[in-house]
């Protein structure tokens, strides 16, 4: 209980931390107030959602809308393109979680089937292609990159909302691109944050194992 509200301490000094750098004038790095907002709650979304917790789809809905916005300022249009999708499928989401399950039970996590996961892959390799040719005629910046990170963190958010363990291992490979990404684009307080969902993305993955290794532990007891 201790441990878990000292972590707690944490996250919220961090978040205020965090809000005042965007109002600061000393530094010569500028933080936009909404960039902070957007960070402070997906930083919360994604440490909840670790924890395997619904609330934090909610959380994340608000974050996805500032983020949206943000991305756009800065011709990440692909980014753009995804955050909307973030909004209206983390509803969706929710419901699954809650719903998903044998008679509308809240849904267990799982793992994905290697047939899906190669199909996954050569769907993920075509769409990365396509986008990338589309966002160079938009004048995107970092095209290839965008692309890239804008359908793996689309098959990650997919793979999450059906609960699947494989998800935080696309969410950690995504991370480490978005840092450079985003620091490449001068923003420098969302490159560190995806450096802090990288940790997030490792703790989430741990904590999914544990409760499907759990899961599955309980289901060998009833059979």
């Amino acid at each position: 209980m201790k441990q878990k509200r000292f972590k707690n301490l944490i996250g919220i000094a961090g978040s205020i931390l965090i809000f005042l750098l965007s109002q600061q004038k000393f530094l010569p790095v500028a933080i936009a107030p909404i960039e902070a907002i957007a960070a402070i709650t997906s930083a919360w979304s994604v440490w909840l959602l670790g924890k395997n917790l619904v609330i934090g789809w909610w959380i994340g809905i608000a974050g996805v809308a500032l983020y949206a916005i943000v991305f756009y300022r800065v011709q990440l249009y692909g980014e753009v393109a995804i955050q909307l999708f973030y909004l209206v499928t983390s509803l969706q989401a929710i419901y699954i979680w809650l719903r998903g399950g044998q008679n509308q039970t809240e849904k267990p996590i799982e793992r994905i089937s290697k047939k899906k996961a190669i199909g996954t892959f050569f769907l993920a390799t075509v769409l990365v292609l396509t986008l990338q040719a589309a966002l160079t005629k938009l004048g995107g910046a970092a095209a290839f990159w965008d692309a890239l990170t804008t359908i793996l963190s689309l098959t990650a958010h997919l793979y999450l909302m059906q609960r699947y363990l494989e998800s935080w291992y696309i969410w950690i490979l995504v991370d480490t691109i978005y840092v450079p990404l985003y620091a490449s684009r001068e923003l420098y307080l969302t490159s560190g944050l995806y450096a802090v969902f990288f940790i997030m993305a490792a703790i989430g993955l741990y904590n999914f194992r544990k409760s499907y290794l759990e899961q599955q532990r309980l289901k060998t007891l009833n059979c």
